[in-house]
């Protein structure tokens, strides 16, 4: 299952004509993970504010790192809220609602997480009258442009892997009281190869919209920095 999500259902105007949304329950479900997926349309703006990394496997995807160890993430406090003025992943915000891929199929279904406790009888209904309310279409709206961009970017980054530029690497965390903590199993684009791609090659991805992503998670690298503070303040 995607991250986040243990139990999809379609969303039906009738089994589901009395669910609520309520944003208000907090980030819960996103404090136990140290990486969540980013699409193409986010990496300038997640840069300033998260490490850019690459996954390893066939399936290349891009993420932003928001811990150091498994099973935490720095960036939602014992309040679930998320840390004031930091940039929220559009994954995050599509929560709970997901576009499902149908296998051999190009048809898209809308499901949501049944286990969510977001969905309830309280907030905004889902349904009025048995047609999608307000914030449901918004819900649909959001979670269709953050699919195509996911594609967008799942073509990106297969092209990246292609090409070459994807190299192994690893972050070494070194806090003020001594202590230390190792990052791995990400890649980053070596930017050695990005110099010996052709310019065929490099006017090809402009035109695509792929350079200021490039840049943009290469700028990223410096956001360890925030990692390291913001664990700082997690082990004091």
């Amino acid at each position: 299952m995607p991250l986040f999500y243990s139990r999809v259902s379609a969303l039906d105007s009738v089994a589901h004509k009395d669910l609520h949304l309520d944003r208000s329950k907090g980030f819960t479900y996103a404090a136990k993970t140290n990486a969540i997926p980013l699409s193409l349309a986010e990496f300038t703006t997640a840069a300033a504010h998260y490490p850019i990394v690459f996954t390893r496997g066939p399936d290349v995807a891009a993420l932003v790192v928001t811990g150091f160890r498994d099973g935490e993430n720095l960036f939602v406090g014992k309040d679930n809220q998320w840390r004031a003025g930091a940039y929220v992943p559009a994954y995050v915000r599509a929560y709970p609602f997901i576009f499902i891929e149908q296998p051999n199929s190009d048809q898209l279904v809308f499901g949501i997480e049944s286990d969510s406790e977001m969905l309830g009888t309280s907030g905004a209904a889902l349904f009025d009258d048995g047609k999608p309310s307000d914030a449901l279409q918004e819900a649909m709206q959001f979670c269709g442009t953050y699919h195509q961009s996911h594609k967008a970017t799942r073509d990106m980054c297969q092209a990246f892997d292609a090409a070459g530029l994807l190299a192994e690497n690893q972050a070494v965390i070194t806090f003020k009281s001594g202590t230390s903590a190792r990052v791995d199993g990400f890649r980053v684009i070596d930017p050695a190869k990005l110099d010996a791609i052709s310019d065929e090659t490099f006017v090809e991805w402009r035109k695509k919209g792929w350079i200021a992503p490039i840049y943009a998670h290469l700028v990223s690298a410096g956001r360890w920095s925030q990692i390291v503070d913001l664990g700082a303040e997690h082990l004091a």
